[in-house]
């Protein structure tokens, strides 16, 4: 089988960009372009040809010595001196760094699709629904860079194998899908990444097909686009930071084609002390806050939040998942009623 051409990648910075539509902000980065597809990107209209110094090709970066292959899955390391490379570092790191995490980029892997057969095809599949989205919606199929966190393994197995069901569970909140952090908003991926044995997270830099996107509300049990017109679906229609991939295009809409592996160098659960002492927040026990909840819930509701107590028990999601996971169900407002009715209750028989 011939070897496919690896995407040709345009990942400038552009902070300082006009946002010319709702789904776009200034936080984008310009959207690669897969070697012989008509894609979304509008680089072409913006007078960026084919000379464009920007542009780099995976194929000469590796025959340039930048790029070392070292993993069977089809990854090459990208080397520290690999334009490439530092920017998406930078993208990386000056995104958590705004909200004061402060991380330190370890390796950044590029997936050349080659490992295999099905590899190329997956490649080859993203390419063709591209072009069929786009004639769907008058040229424009909104392709999006977007995060998603996991394990190492859980990492591997998706380059090798594709999106699973796994993957589903794990942002069951927001339909039966795959919900992805926005380009902008990586911190949600970031919190998902489970560090391995080394103290290293790993996160997948992807590009996804949104179409046209409708909005997805919090325990939606929604399984595939309400109608015809719609491709995804998203949190916020005006500002969206979660991207939701039904179950049956995970592997046709979504091409993961970067690892960032990365230590945490200041905590994510703990803001930086000030000197002032913050007072105590209001909690319960998760049993008694499912107890409470099956009181008030509707039970497919609660299906759902027992089964995101049962995949934090097996390991299956951090605790910080099985928390958000429970949030996006009950909603902040009835969670600080219950908060407030166990703390109460707790006072009084103390006295």
């Amino acid at each position: 089988m011939p070897r496919l051409s690896p995407a040709v990648v345009d990942w400038r910075l552009d902070d300082g960009e006009e946002v010319s539509s709702s789904f776009e902000s200034e936080d984008d980065v310009n959207i690669p372009v897969i070697a012989g597809s008509v894609s979304g990107d509008s680089s072409e209209d913006e007078g960026e040809g084919e000379g464009d110094s920007s542009s780099i090709s995976d194929c000469e970066s590796v025959t340039s010595g930048t790029r070392i292959v070292e993993d069977p899955n089809g990854l090459v390391r990208l080397g520290a001196s690999d334009e490439l490379r530092g920017i998406i570092e930078k993208k990386f790191v000056s995104k958590l760094g705004y909200i004061g995490i402060d991380a330190r980029v370890q390796n950044i892997h590029s997936n050349l699709f080659d490992a295999s057969a099905i590899t190329q095809a997956r490649l080859m599949s993203f390419q063709i629904f591209t072009k069929s989205v786009e004639k769907k919606n008058g040229g424009d199929a909104n392709i999006k860079c977007a995060w998603f966190g996991g394990s190492k393994d859980e990492i591997n197995k998706i380059i090798l194998h594709g999106f699973g069901s796994d993957n589903i569970q794990k942002n069951g909140s927001f339909g039966h899908g795959i919900v992805l952090s926005a380009d902008h908003s990586p911190l949600e991926s970031v919190e998902s990444a489970i560090v391995d044995e080394d103290g290293i997270k790993h996160i997948l830099l992807c590009r996804v097909i949104l179409g046209k996107s409708e909005l997805v509300n919090r325990g939606s049990m929604q399984c595939y686009p309400s109608s015809d017109d719609f491709q995804s679906g998203v949190d916020d229609l005006l500002s969206p930071k979660r991207y939701v991939v039904w179950s049956s295009q995970m592997n046709t809409y979504i091409l993961p084609e970067f690892v960032i592996s990365f230590k945490m160098l200041t905590s994510m659960n703990r803001p930086k002390s000030d000197g002032i002492k913050k007072p105590v927040s209001p909690w319960i026990p998760i049993p008694d806050l499912i107890a409470a909840l099956s009181k008030i819930l509707a039970p497919k509701a609660m299906k759902n939040i027992i089964q995101f107590r049962r995949n934090y028990i097996e390991l299956k999601i951090c605790r910080r998942d099985m928390i958000r996971g429970i949030r996006d169900i009950t909603g902040d407002r009835l969670l600080l009623t219950v908060l407030k009715d166990f703390t109460q209750q707790r006072r009084s028989n103390q006295l």
